[in-house]
This record gives C-alpha cells, structure tokens and sequence, in this order.
C-alpha cells in the first residue's frame, strides 16, 4: 500500500494554514496509515501528540447517533415513535409560515425526523443565547430540561419536508436520556468509550486531560491563513447539559477505535456488540425527501444524501468519490472528519482544531478520501 501522496499531503497541512493535523487510516480492523504533523499549543512550539485533545464538535452526532440506534436495536426507541413520548413539551409545537406568522404544527415530529435533521429545529441563535441565560446559572438544569425549551420556538417547517442543520441531535440526546434512564454521557461512558477503550473522550474534561487540549483557531478562508481564539465550546448550554449534537472533546487515537469498529460490521475483536450489522447497514441509506435532498445538498456533497449517521453516499459517479455506496460520516466545526465505509472495511479520521475551516470541507475531505483509495488500491 503506498500512502507517500497521503503523508506528502498531510505535511503541507502547517503552510495550508492549519497548524496542526493528524490522519488515520484503518482496514479491515487494522491501522494501515497513520501521520501527524505540527505543533498544538498557542505559540507553536509544542509538537502536536496522538494524545493531544480537542472538541469534536459535530462529529459528536455520530457518536449519538449511535448510542441511539443500540436503543432501537432493544426495542427501547422506534424511529416512528413522537419525540413528545420522551419530551412532552414537543407536543405542542409551532412552525413559522411564508408571512412571518406562527400556526400549530399539523405533523408530529417523530425520532426519524431528529437522526434526519428534518424535525425543523433549526440553529435558531436568539434560542440558544436565552436557553444559555435561563439555565447556565442553574448547576442543576439538565438535557432534559434544556431541549424541552426547544419547543418554545416555532419550528422553520412542518416535520419531514425539508433539511435544516440544526439542533436536532441535542434533542436526540434528551430522547435517549429518558429511554435509557441514564445521562447520555454516562450511556455514552457505559456502552461505548468503555468498551472500545476510549480514555480521553467525554464532555467534561478533568483538570488533567484539560492541559492537553490544543490551541484553536479561526481560518481566513481568502488566503488560508488562521489566527488564534480562545479553546471552548459555546455549546455547552448548562454546566450539567449533555451537547448530543456537538459536545465531545477526542481525539484521533479514540475516535478511529470508534469507527473502526462501525466500519467492520458493529463487533469488536474481543467480541463485544456496539451494533449489529444489520444496524449498521440501516445507516447507509438516504432517508430524505426531494425537497429535503435539495435542501442538503450544499455545494460541497454533490452525490450524498442524509442518513440515521450523517451523510450518505449515494451516487459514486456524482460524487467521484471511490468509496462504497453506503458509506457514511460527519464532521465537525473546527474542522476534523469521519468516514465508515463498512463494505469496503475501511474507516479514516481527521484530527485539527480550525474553525471556519471551508477549505477542509471543500478541498481535502474529498481529496484526502480519494488518496486514500488510491493508496489502498496501489
């Protein structure tokens, strides 16, 4: 297998204006590339470590989404059931109309419309600030009680039409809250990082692992350059909210166990079941509408749809994209990317702390995906 073209691409990363990069490739259960390269600490003088930490943003989704769909494998979750079995203040929503008025929703909002981003819960600014005042000075406010006041804002359409990138994945975590009857981070600590031996992943960092975060950065994306900004995460809404959609800090050495094991059929080599295959081949089907689909597709995923874990490949000769149909992923807002491509038994991992990073999204995940390919192929 010859990475040279991979290895060669990642080391461009520091002059690419991104200061620090790592990329890990597994196949068939086993690390086939791995390569990092510069310096994670503000003045740049800290080479950047496999255990070095960062906020996983977005690519918390598939974490979710998963711990999700191990429900529904028990029976605990339908994806037909309403979001208000769980969360009861959902049974009283709104939408927003063409005229700018507000009417009673007509369509129950179900589990399916949350994995999908279709619930019409959308990244309502105003909404977030007055939930981060109401209950960022109650220590004791919990995911429940943050989501429940989603549904004081009229949704932006009737569930299940369109595609709106938004907040519902946090309101995915609340539902796996109450089906499970543990905090999603305790869920997520019991039935994944314990198991897959992820020992620097969570939504708190102790005083320890917050040492080893790296530094962020904000990219000017007119001439790839970054500049410095303070490490935190404005998604943690309450000190005791459980972020589903955005609220985990990793780091590649955790996340690709993680994938790894989604991407050779849900079991482990020890024998534990983090989902079956069937599962997971559920997850590799595009479940939007036209309308939706149109919605989705946004100038940078031309071939992919929207699944129960992301994106979706669907048509390879679209998209260019060597990998299987079926496969699937997200990324995150400071750059960092995730891809399971279970028929090929083939999972890579992006690690970086940039945000506002479209030339990671544009440029190199397709880039460094077909590279990739290339290099398995070769």
């Amino acid at each position: 297998m010859g990475f040279t073209e991979v290895k060669r691409l990642v080391d461009t990363m520091p002059r690419r204006g991104i200061p620090f990069f790592e990329l890990v490739v597994t196949k068939d259960g086993k690390e086939v590339f791995r390569h990092r390269v510069g310096n994670s600490d503000p003045k740049q003088e800290k080479p950047f470590e496999k255990d070095d930490l960062y906020w996983l943003y977005s690519a918390t989704k598939v974490v979710t989404c998963v711990c999700a769909m191990r429900l529904i494998e028990e029976g605990k979750i339908s994806l037909n059931d309403p979001v208000s079995k769980y969360i009861p203040s959902f049974a009283n929503l709104t939408v927003r109309q063409s005229d700018g008025s507000v009417k009673p929703c007509k369509t129950v909002m179900t589990v399916e419309h949350l994995f999908t981003m279709t619930g019409g819960i959308g990244p309502d600014h105003e909404s977030v600030e007055a939930l981060t005042k109401t209950f960022s000075a109650n220590p004791n406010a919990s995911t429940f009680d943050v989501v429940s006041g989603f549904a004081d804002t009229p949704l932006y359409f009737e569930p299940g039409t369109r595609y709106q990138y938004g907040f519902c994945h946090d309101a995915l975590g609340a539902v796996i809250e109450v089906a499970s009857g543990m905090k999603l981070s305790d869920y997520m600590q019991k039935f994944v990082f314990d198991p897959l031996g992820m020992k620097n992943t969570g939504f708190r960092p102790t005083e320890e692992q917050k040492k080893r975060f790296t530094a962020t950065y904000n990219y000017d994306n007119s001439n790839g350059t970054s500049q410095l900004i303070p490490t935190e995460n404005k998604f943690m809404l309450a000190p005791n909210y459980d972020s589903g959609g955005a609220g985990l800090f990793s780091c590649a050495e955790d996340y690709i166990k993680f994938i790894t094991v989604l991407a050779n059929g849900g079991t482990t080599k020890d024998g534990y079941c983090l989902l079956s295959e069937d599962t997971i081949k559920e997850m590799e089907v595009n479940r939007l509408c036209p309308q939706a689909l149109k919605d989705f597709v946004n100038g940078r995923l031309h071939g992919y749809g929207w699944g129960l874990c992301g994106r979706v490949h669907m048509n390879p000769v679209y998209s260019l994209s060597k990998s299987s149909v079926g496969e699937f992923g997200w990324d995150g807002m400071a750059g960092c990317f995730s891809m399971v491509d279970r028929k090929n038994r083939v999972a890579i991992f992006y690690g970086m702390s940039v945000v506002n990073c479209t030339y990671s999204y544009i440029i190199l995940q397709p880039l460094i995906r077909t590279l990739v390919f290339k290099a398995l192929e070769g």
